[in-house]
């Protein structure tokens, strides 16, 4: 007696086998293989890349036919083992032992010509499989698996050690999420006391300001040159700023006095940052001075836990990994193909958490502290292929959260020629919105692309993009930005070249 098991993300998971064919499958016996998806996927006919099935593992979905079918159909091909995907979306979890039916048992006894093994895959399983296809595809390679058949005293141990690992991880992210919500919470609590102290800050101004301002009925706006008139009373000031276009947050007496009064106390936090410097938010910038920096795009962050990295990044949740692979990659890719295919030179810059030493004693304390260590020339250090950087890229590898701190970054953008920093990659330890920061205070124009940005979660997320967004951030998205490069390259293309010399 065996139990087939396939190895998907490092781990064995359990694949119930048919009762029919596996004439030649026998306990400790291994099937390895690169896989290949049936076409049609249902293998209700004979396939149409029966070429490219051959000698591999075919991958086919329920439905349409019966098993037995689906199954002749690749071995007609010339496969060597066929993983039947359960698409029964009610209940992801399901994986059965498929017969041959008793109406085709009994017609023809086509089971009986079926020499190669069969196995069921559940659904949620067999998305894992599907989404590691389609990364080998966009990668350009192939993808192996492999089918074990392991003895009942193996198999037993095996499914112990499963369903202790699923226990962990499901702690693991109960944990996360909880870390999470208590984080949020502070946030807003942080935030909502910010907002007492500056209300009970401004409102002390308003008091302390008017008894030394002369009650005269007109005043000058720092930022309009319409005068207004405003009542004697205090109270009345907030009402008369609601009908000016650009309302002051300081008033000037006619005396030459130069006192000043605080008018915004019942100014929230976002209308006082969007009256306070409307001339910051520059929606204009030109691709000729424009440079991607993609952050932390690597093997470390973005791939679970494997063995390949040393102490890698494997405590965040399945949706992270979910959100890097189907969301932010293909995001980036799209940008990085406009930008690729602009003739007007925009720059490409990775930054890379690697160390320079194998034992990482050079690290800053923050990433000490964080237990974050890529040795240099690592498997971890690596970018992922999808999005891999060309020879003449710039790749920039640090040890620390602050990229323009700890190394020559502003040094290389400004003989570069960039002044429009356009950020994307992954966020850990807030290095996004430190890098967005810093960058402003040195006089970059910062974009951020909403959709091609990865966080512990999609609320961290959320709140890095208001944050930025406050600070004089642009925010956009992908499809957004890429519009706008070939909106460039229509109009100005013809002198793009020119311009650069």
């Amino acid at each position: 007696m065996f139990w087939p098991f396939i190895e998907i993300d490092g781990r064995l998971r359990y694949c119930p086998l048919a009762e029919f064919g596996a004439a030649n499958v026998r306990e400790g016996l291994d099937i390895y293989g690169k896989a290949v998806v049936a076409q049609p996927l249902t293998a209700h006919l004979p396939l149409h890349n029966a070429a490219q099935a051959a000698g591999k593992i075919v991958l086919v979905e329920r439905g349409h036919c019966d098993f037995v079918t689906k199954v002749l159909h690749a071995q007609e091909a010339g496969a060597i083992a066929v993983i039947v995907a359960n698409s029964n979306r009610e209940n992801p979890q399901e994986a059965f032992v498929m017969d041959a039916g008793r109406q085709r048992a009994d017609s023809d006894g086509a089971h009986t010509r079926i020499r190669i093994p069969a196995v069921m895959v559940s659904y949620s399983e067999a998305s894992i499989l599907f989404e590691h296809l389609r990364g080998s595809f966009l990668d350009r390679r192939e993808c192996g698996l492999t089918v074990k058949f392991l003895g009942a005293q193996t198999a037993a141990f095996v499914l112990e050690q499963i369903e202790v690992s699923a226990k962990r991880i499901e702690q693991q992210e109960k944990e996360t999420e909880a870390r999470l919500a208590r984080e949020a919470q502070e946030r807003e609590a942080t935030e909502a006391l910010r907002r007492r102290l500056v209300r009970s800050h401004d409102s002390v101004s308003v008091s302390s300001g008017a008894s030394s301002v002369s009650p005269s009925p007109s005043v000058a706006f720092s930022r309009s040159t319409t005068s207004a008139s405003l009542e004697d009373s205090p109270t009345d000031l907030p009402g008369a700023l609601e009908g000016s276009r650009a309302p002051a947050h300081q008033f000037f007496s006619t005396d030459d006095s130069m006192e000043t009064v605080s008018v915004d106390s019942e100014v929230s936090d976002n209308q006082r940052h969007h009256l306070l410097l409307p001339e910051l938010k520059m929606n204009h910038w030109c691709p000729l001075t424009t440079g991607l920096l993609i952050v932390d795009t690597q093997n470390y962050f973005a791939l679970p836990q494997n063995d390949k990295c040393l102490e890698p990044q494997c405590v965040l949740s399945k949706e992270f990994y979910h959100q890097v692979t189907t969301v932010m990659l293909p995001r980036i890719q799209d940008v990085l193909l406009a930008c690729r295919t602009c003739d007007q030179g925009i720059e490409v810059v990775y930054s890379i958490v690697e160390s320079a030493t194998a034992d990482g004693r050079e690290r800053s304390r923050a990433h000490k502290q964080a237990g974050i260590h890529v040795p240099k020339g690592g498997f971890g250090a690596q970018i992922l292929p999808r999005i891999s950087p060309r020879e003449n890229d710039v790749v920039i590898p640090r040890t620390s959260i602050n990229l323009f701190e700890s190394t020559g970054v502003d040094y290389v953008l400004r003989n570069l020629g960039v002044s429009h920093l356009v950020l994307m990659g992954i966020s850990l330890l807030q290095t996004i919105p430190t890098c967005a920061q810093t960058a402003l205070e040195r006089g970059y124009q910062v974009t951020l692309i909403r959709d091609a940005i990865a966080a512990e979660s999609p609320r961290r997320v959320d709140d890095m993009v208001r944050h930025c967004e406050r600070l004089g951030c642009q925010i956009t998205t992908a499809a957004a930005f890429a519009s706008d490069i070939q909106s460039f390259v229509d109009e100005y293309g013809e002198i793009s070249s020119t311009i650069k010399m």
